[in-house]
């Protein structure tokens, strides 16, 4: 795998809690018998939290930076919800603070959600913190405008939320469609809708991480008002999941269908009814079957000229399709990238 990753700022808010800790070892010995180690030793928790505008993990007022008030922390013995000593603090207008007293070892640091800026995410709540011996460590906590997650806990997840989400792309910002980019995970695949991914540079097989509010469209699930957070380029080459059109046609009714949104092959299927002759009478949408179930294939703007549909593909032809499981409206359709993705074979 030949990948190159490159971050991108500006993706939104981003709070960083710096943290520094360091604690004194104390040697004590019992009377008579040799010398025994005993951590009798406290330290401190000093940190600093801040908005950091570049997403670089610098300071830098130059770049937009800035300290934050109110921040709540709490340091609990590790696995529990037992308070250390000296273990609460709160982060004053400079965006510092301090806590003193506390005892050698790993500890569980929680920080109060509800007095961090609107927006942000901890997503790792709590973290772990380590008070060290004779030495000081650093740890860096990042909120973030959402937290990662699969694809699929965004569609099972409510809508209108803004989520992180992370796939490759298995179809390029508007090789589709206009505003159509498509990318899948481990768990399902998606559309993303809106223009600006497109002009990017982005490819099919590049990972990408981007940010987007959950949405649906007649009953198509899909992310809006997208933000590119991160790319990894020539990451993988997607593969197709072979379906039968019956199956396609059924996960039409449910958008959280792991067909629904993924990158999708059907094999041997008729064209049925032309384009055009389907309900409705879309230019754009013919019926196919491979004798499982009727199912839609939609040729979209970005592949062909609807009005010509008819001259390049015959009722009764059998096709192999590759392409995006999707639905209008609780219709299984078929979404072929190109004309490339669609290959005239025989039916028997």
């Amino acid at each position: 795998m030949n990948s190159k990753s490159k971050k991108l700022a500006g993706f939104g808010p981003r709070v960083i809690v710096g943290l520094l800790a360091a604690v004194v070892l104390n040697i004590a010995a019992c009377e008579g018998v040799d010398p025994q180690l005993t951590f009798a030793g406290t330290g401190s928790l000093d940190g600093f939290v801040f908005f950091d505008a570049s997403e670089d993990g610098i300071f830098d007022p130059s770049d937009g930076d800035y300290g934050i008030s109110g921040v709540g922390l709490t340091v609990f013995e590790r696995g529990t919800q037992s308070t250390v000593s000296g273990g609460t603090a709160s982060s004053d207008a400079a965006g510092r603070f301090s806590m003193t007293g506390l005892p050698a070892g790993t500890h569980d640091m929680f920080i109060d959600t509800l007095t961090v800026p609107p927006g942000v995410s901890i997503c790792q709540n709590p973290v772990q913190v380590t008070v060290f011996i004779n030495e000081t460590g650093f740890r860096e906590i990042a909120g973030q405008p959402g937290c990662l997650i699969t694809i699929a806990e965004a569609k099972d997840g409510p809508q209108g939320e803004f989520v992180i989400v992370r796939g490759i792309v298995t179809g390029a910002p508007g090789q589709v469609e206009t505003g159509f980019t498509y990318i899948e995970d481990a768990t399902a695949g998606t559309n993303i809708f809106g223009t600006a991914l497109e002009g990017l540079g982005l490819n099919v097989g590049d990972r990408i991480e981007v940010g987007g509010i959950t949405s649906q469209f007649s009953n198509d699930f899909q992310l809006t008002n997208p933000q590119l957070r991160e790319v990894v380029a020539d990451f993988a080459v997607p593969v197709p999941v072979v379906v039968t059109t019956g199956a396609l046609a059924v996960s039409g009714a449910d958008y959280t269908d792991p067909i629904q949104g993924a990158f999708i092959r059907v094999e041997k299927v008729q064209l049925t009814v032309a384009f055009g002759g389907a309900p409705g009478g879309n230019l754009q949408n013919a019926l196919i079957d491979d004798g499982s179930g009727v199912a839609v294939v939609r040729v979209d703007d970005g592949v062909a000229d609807r009005n010509g549909l008819n001259g390049i593909f015959s009722v009764g032809t059998c096709y192999n399709m590759n392409g995006f499981g999707a639905n209008f409206a609780g219709s299984g359709q078929i979404f072929p990238r190109s004309l490339a993705d669609i290959e005239e074979v025989p039916c028997s």
